[in-house]
């Protein structure tokens, strides 16, 4: 591999004998690496790991696979062949030292923006535009954390030199009331109400969006003011949008919202977050105050008196994925977006769920009788939040809170829905496991879980902790408004156990509805919004409950076309033009399997016996997002 310039000789570090600035702020080389191992964690899977073309699964990415990629990189770049443990831990500490002494966020950025350059992990005016907006925080984030010496050079040197311990493991308090033993929801009467939910997730609305411009840019998002004109040769952007790397204009979201009718009425909206577009190398706070109450107001436009209830997505911040927990204070705190939040939401929410959305971005209330929302902010949960490097333990203490809302409902014999915006199964471990524990332990009370950010229609299988082949309950994935990659804009609908005494809540079918890009772009066209299947007749569910979706999973392993089916609708419509052999299909279908982060052994049935395919290969690829 080319050594971009740098002769073998170059970059060792000495063994002994450094300068006394050397051991207070760490050599040049050093703090290029440290800024590489930096810019693994703050720049997006957008940016370090470019997005492909078309919506399909990929192998998981967690932070450790992501420095993998980088490591190498970096080792030819700066010729540390030669680095030893000691010495990497030497040095590592003298950083430590030096940062938390002295922190030069200038001086950083600059060596980051050239280091992003020098190893192509974003053009180069991504790359300074995303530096810029990440140092302040990263340089922040790194002087607080508690990555140890011994865990970055066992990223850089091997597990022999040291073990990537910063998300450790840890547990969450259950009460000592003893479970309820499993009853599962009885179908209901016939002729017994249902209600209508509405639900829309990752709307991502693009203010610069621009008919006819470069649909194949080489920045992470295209179709905009700056991504130029395409060749000749190929069409540009569509007037509704475009099956590329392209967020939405304004004017399709509104199309979605007015075009709702034959969907309805419903009785309520979800709304699980991603408000802002995918540009998260160049945004500001007002860029994401905007979105914010520009598309709170047009959803409130079109939708009236029904009663909206929001989740925050891991796009509403900037830098993208940044949310501080609580004690984080001052200019560094998430205040800014939630005190903006509770001011637009404030029609929707009561005083008691405005007050915890000010604190930390979740909140719980009572929509109907015999029913409690509980809304989390899974960015609490999320492999990107580089402030978790700080400390990764329940932030926000919210998943103790969730305990303690489960009890009550349990007490008081209520059922309860829980929205976010990241599904449990894309969580880091211990997050994902502790949540796992807590719907195996509740799953009389928990009717509904109802998720988003993938961009794509999917699920995930919760099982019993004993035995993990009793299906307990099921998180519902619903496919994106944007057609961030290569999609259809869609929403979801879901009919639940209806508003009266005794109600189960739970789901009995849902929808998806989409605009079919093809057809709207063409001239003089109208956008047209269409039903493109209900749940129960396309897959022949005898119900929705959690043991007809992990019936569904076994039926499509071994029939191709009903398999082809759902890949067709996993794509909103629009699959992309490989087609799906067994390790892709396998690894699709191990991922509906996998509520918990890190747990193969959920997919060991899949693989036929003898099969040649590594179990361990089939985790959940990463979202689109």
């Amino acid at each position: 591999m080319p050594r971009h310039g740098v002769s073998p000789g170059q970059g060792h570090p000495r063994s002994g004998g450094e300068t006394e600035s050397d051991r207070s702020r760490g050599s040049p080389r050093l703090r290029l690496l440290w800024i590489g191992l930096a810019l693994a964690l703050a720049l997006p899977d957008s940016l370090i790991l470019w997005a492909p073309a078309g919506a399909h699964p990929l192998p998981s990415q967690s932070h450790p696979a992501r420095f993998g990629r980088l490591v190498p990189q970096l080792r030819n770049a700066f010729g540390w062949w030669n680095l030893t443990c000691p010495v990497c831990k030497g040095l590592f500490t003298a950083i430590d030292f030096g940062l938390k002494k002295e922190p030069s966020v200038a001086w950083m950025g600059s060596m980051a923006t050239k280091l992003c350059k020098l190893l192509k992990i974003a053009p180069p005016t991504v790359c300074q535009s995303a530096v810029q907006l990440f140092e302040d925080d990263m340089v922040e984030v790194w002087t607080r954390s508690v990555l140890s010496p011994s865990e970055a050079c066992g990223l850089l040197l091997g597990n022999t030199c040291g073990h990537w311990d910063i998300f450790s493991s840890w547990n969450i308090s259950l009460p000592a009331v003893p479970k309820p033993s499993p009853q599962p929801p009885k179908p209901p009467a016939p002729g017994a109400p249902v209600s209508r939910i509405l639900f829309l997730t990752d709307l991502h609305w693009d203010h610069d969006y621009l008919e006819g411009t470069d649909p194949d840019c080489e920045n992470p998002l295209c179709c905009r003011q700056d991504s130029g004109l395409p060749p000749t040769s190929r069409p540009g952007a569509g007037y509704w949008g475009e099956y590329s790397k392209c967020d939405l204009p304004l004017r399709t979201l509104e199309s979605l919202l007015s075009g709702l009718g034959p969907a309805g009425p419903f009785d309520m909206v979800y709304w699980t977050g991603d408000i802002p577009a995918h540009n998260v190398w160049h945004q500001s706070r007002q860029d994401q105050l905007r979105a914010l109450t520009t598309v709170t107001a047009l959803v409130k436009k079109f939708l009236g008196p029904v009663p909206v209830y929001p989740a925050v997505g891991n796009h509403e911040s900037t830098p993208v994925n940044g949310f501080p927990p609580p004690f984080i204070e001052g200019n560094y705190s998430s205040s800014w977006l939630y005190e903006a939040m509770a001011k637009v939401w404030e029609s929707w929410l009561p005083a008691e769920a405005l007050h915890t959305l000010r604190i930390g971005g979740f909140y719980a209330l009572s929509p109907r009788p015999g029913l409690r929302l509980i809304s989390l902010n899974m960015n609490f949960c999320s492999r990107e939040n580089f402030w978790l490097l700080i400390n990764s333990t329940d932030p926000a203490g919210q998943l103790q809170w969730l305990v303690g809302e489960l009890q009550a409902a349990e007490d008081r014999g209520d059922k309860v829905h829980i929205i976010g915006h990241i599904p449990p199964g894309h969580c880091l471990k211990s997050w994902s496991w502790n949540y796992y524990r807590i719907v195996a332990r509740y799953e009389n009370t928990l009717a509904g879980q109802f998720f988003g950010h993938t961009h794509v229609d999917e699920f995930e299988v919760f099982y019993d902790e004993e035995t993990l082949s009793r299906p307990l309950s099921v998180a519902f994935l619903a496919p994106s408004a944007t057609t961030y990659i290569g999609l259809n804009p869609g929403y979801r609908v879901y009919q639940i156990d209806g508003n009266y005494p005794g109600s189960s809540h739970v789901v009995l079918d849902h929808e998806t509805y989409i605009l079919n890009l093809t057809q709207a772009n063409e001239p003089g066209a109208t956008p047209h919004w269409q039903r493109l299947y209900r749940a129960r007749e396309t897959y022949g569910l005898p119900n929705a409950l959690p043991a007809a979706w992990h019936d569904l999973v076994y039926r499509m392993r071994g029939d191709t076309q009903l398999f082809q089916t759902f890949w067709f609708l996993y794509h909103k419509g629009h699959p992309p033009s490989e087609p799906c052999g067994m390790p892709c299909r396998l690894t699709t279908l191990c991922a509906q399997l996998s509520a918990r982060s890190d747990s193969p052994a959920l997919c060991r049935h899949l693989v036929p016996e003898g099969g040649l395919l590594d179990v361990q290969s089939l985790q959940p690829r990463p979202p689109f997002c």
